[in-house]
């Protein structure tokens, strides 16, 4: 017997679209606090550079949401954003390199030319990718309608694609610095342009769904915020910022140093190593969770999910902390689906099913505003300043107990919210 197998093109595409996005950007993200310190950046600028650049959230997601859902132009800002940052990105390898100059020691490399001008470049190439995410996560979120808890099951191309990527890049890096002082990322700008390009071409083919918007979008996201439910959960999602940006922008700086310090056998073929990493968070770390989530949020809650959250955080904080050879790094990375992932997609969730109907992509906005642009850009400037001055390992062991400290703070605040509105919350977003 037969059987009809029927493809649903609108989620293919948006799977498709995730797959190729994720591939164009995760060639460069991870790997830019490398390149900065190997340019001869001291780690503590870093960190004032990585706080620096996601304070552009706080103003360019929710604007981004604001313009798109006023005048209805998501999809042609999305694919303008793509298509801009496939042609932006390569150009971070041709801005001067100030390795040698003489620059290099704590803040005076701040006040060379060529530091501003690969700050500038990457700056750009950051506030296309913010503003495109924020926009691939709305349309998502459209073409979905009333099923948003599926929204995992689509998201997870892009953890598909972000792991394949990274390994791909980094081994391609290793292998064309073969002999050479140097790492160079020329294949990870050129790979990184050729899958952005693909997601142009098949974000293009996306329906555009966007046919209602509100009459009062400012005066519905106020009616939204005054919900000390959705204040709180606000925090939260800098908090989770604050945890990630640690993964995001100091975990392959970490890996270095694990293997500068105590295996520099490793040394050959690092990049290799931390790509796998990335690899092991995203194919196999956060495929179950992503798959999972529907199921997982509507058993246990959007709240009780970044409860979860920051107590698997606080583990992987701590594992970190007593780890001495990179490739035990790995194991720890499988964790990265509960700790990275179950917040993430509980915070786009709750968005989507909290926002005023034409309002969408403005709270998917302010979640952007408040993991990206407070968290991240805090947790970037708190991990600067701790690698500088305790080490990377000593800073995970303090980040183990935040983290911790986090978990049981949320615990009890969630719980005490949810016994002043129960009698509300029937039928509603938890």
């Amino acid at each position: 017997m037969f059987y009809k197998f029927n493809i649903n093109k609108k989620l293919l595409l948006i799977k498709l679209s995730f797959f190729f996005y994720d591939c164009g950007i995760a060639p460069i993200n991870p790997f830019l606090p490398s390149i900065a310190k190997q340019r001869g950046i001291p780690v503590f600028v870093i960190g004032i550079i990585f706080t620096f650049m996601p304070i552009f959230n706080i103003v360019a997601r929710p604007i981004t949401g604001y313009i798109t859902d006023r005048w209805r132009c998501r999809k042609q800002v999305f694919l303008g954003a793509s298509l801009l940052n496939a042609f932006f990105t390569p150009l971070i390898h041709f801005t001067p390199d100030f390795n040698d100059n003489g620059h290099a020691e704590d803040l005076d490399i701040m006040t060379h030319w060529k530091f501003w001008i690969f700050l500038a470049t990457i700056t750009v190439r950051m506030l296309l990718w913010m503003v495109g995410d924020v926009l691939q996560d709305t349309i998502c979120l459209e073409i979905l309608g009333d099923d948003k808890k599926s929204y995992g099951r689509q998201r997870v191309w892009g953890a598909v694609g972000w792991g394949i990527s990274t390994l791909l890049v980094g081994t391609c890096v290793d292998c064309y610095s073969v002999d050479k002082e140097h790492k160079n990322y020329l294949p990870a700008y050129l790979i990184a342009m050729a899958f952005l390009i693909c997601h142009f071409i098949v974000a293009s083919q996306l329906d555009n769904n966007q046919t209602c918007t509100s009459k009062n979008i400012t005066k519905d996201v106020i009616k939204i915020l005054s919900d000390v439910k959705v204040c709180s959960y606000l925090v939260w999602a800098v908090f989770a910022g604050i945890f990630t940006a640690y993964i995001w922008f100091y975990l392959f700086l970490y890996i270095e140093d694990l293997a500068n310090i105590y295996h520099q056998e490793r040394l050959p073929w690092i990049k290799t190593i931390q790509g796998f990493s990335v690899t092991v968070e995203c194919c196999m770390g956060e495929i179950p969770v992503y798959i999972m989530t529907g199921y997982i949020l509507k058993k246990i809650g959007h709240m009780t999910a970044f409860s979860v959250s920051f107590a698997m955080f606080s583990m992987r904080f701590f594992l970190y902390s007593i780890i001495k050879d990179p490739l035990w790094v790995l194991p720890v990375e499988l964790t990265n689906g509960i700790t990275f992932a179950l917040a993430f997609v509980a915070g786009i969730s709750y968005a989507a099913e909290v926002a005023p109907s034409g309002s969408a992509g403005t709270l998917q906005g302010l979640f952007g505003m408040a993991f990206h642009g407070i968290g991240v850009s805090l947790g970037s400037f708190m991990a600067g300043y701790t690698f500088e001055h305790m080490g990377s390992s000593a800073s995970f062991e303090l980040l183990s107990y935040v983290a911790f400290t986090t978990f049981l703070v949320q615990v009890s605040v969630s719980q005490l919210i949810m016994r002043m509105s129960r009698p509300i919350e029937n039928g509603t977003a938890d």
